[in-house]
């Protein structure tokens, strides 16, 4: 049996330069079971130290990619009085090659050119959503940005995707199927969650109009997805945190928008 290792990443940037180095390590180790917790854009202190006690907790390992040398002299110390395993991916090249060049390096995080690192983040979001639709991930939804939930029909797919390419989110969407309840896990998530809902009769509609050929006629019924509704929101009533839109009258763009607003309200996240 693999020996599971927690690896935390933490990055003043994305985090993909460090992700994809200790990656190609783990690699050689087949005996090990990798699994990786990756924080970019971390540049306090604070938030480090968050990353190196939650390390702690479960004996993990940390790499980082910080190129401020009081940072990193910082986090070595930290590592050393917590008593973890900490890897440095930038600090002994950049030293060793400003004695070489006899020149001293900026010290500015995220150097890479913009449009690049954008790209990269961009393609992690959809990637994500796309790997976490209609239910799918479920092991790994806790590294969602959002996650939206509703019945059948209610655009959680094109409203994820679009909040994806538009806002580089990470999107999850989980189905609300009438008496089946949703995995344990999404009732202890943190982040901003997101309930859609919808008008009996405007659902109803929509189904008939994408199943124009298929005749399944409970699935259709107004009065089934009236009870659809009313499970879908006695669900969302044991979700702590969850933010409800009606999408009745509204377009994906329109729906969207409105989970920033709600986002935004939340602080950001």
């Amino acid at each position: 049996m693999n020996r599971k290792v927690h690896v935390f990443i933490v990055s003043d940037a994305t985090g993909f330069t460090a992700e994809m180095v200790i990656s190609a390590v783990l690699l050689q180790f087949t005996e090990v079971e990798p699994v990786f917790k990756k924080f970019p854009y971390t540049k306090t202190k604070e938030q480090i130290m968050t990353v190196l006690n939650l390390a702690k907790t479960v004996g993990g390992i940390v790499t980082y990619s910080l190129v401020a040398p009081d940072l990193r002299r910082w986090i070595r110390l930290e590592l050393r009085n917590l008593g973890l395993l900490g890897i440095d991916i930038l600090g002994p090249h950049l030293d060793r090659l400003g004695k070489v060049w006899n020149v001293t390096p900026t010290f500015i995080p995220g150097r890479r050119r913009r449009v690049s690192e954008q790209s990269i983040l961009l393609a992690e979001a959809i990637d994500f959503t796309l790997r976490h639709d209609d239910g799918q991930g479920m092991d790994t939804i806790h590294d969602a940005d959002l996650v939206m939930f509703g019945v059948s029909r209610t655009s959680k797919t094109p409203t994820s995707l679009y909040l994806s390419c538009n806002y580089t989110l990470k999107v999850a969407n989980v189905p609300i199927i009438e008496g089946m309840r949703p995995p344990d896990q999404v009732f202890t998530l943190q982040m901003q969650k997101i309930g859609l809902t919808i008008d009996p009769e405007r659902l109803a509609f929509i189904r008939a109009r994408r199943m124009k050929y298929v005749h399944v006629s409970e699935y259709l019924d107004v009065t089934y997805i009236q009870k659809e509704l009313e499970y879908s929101h006695r669900i969302f009533q044991q979700i702590p945190g969850i933010q409800i839109i009606d999408v009745t009258n509204s377009s994906i763009e329109e729906v969207a928008s409105r989970v920033i607003e709600l986002r935004q309200e939340r602080g950001g996240r």
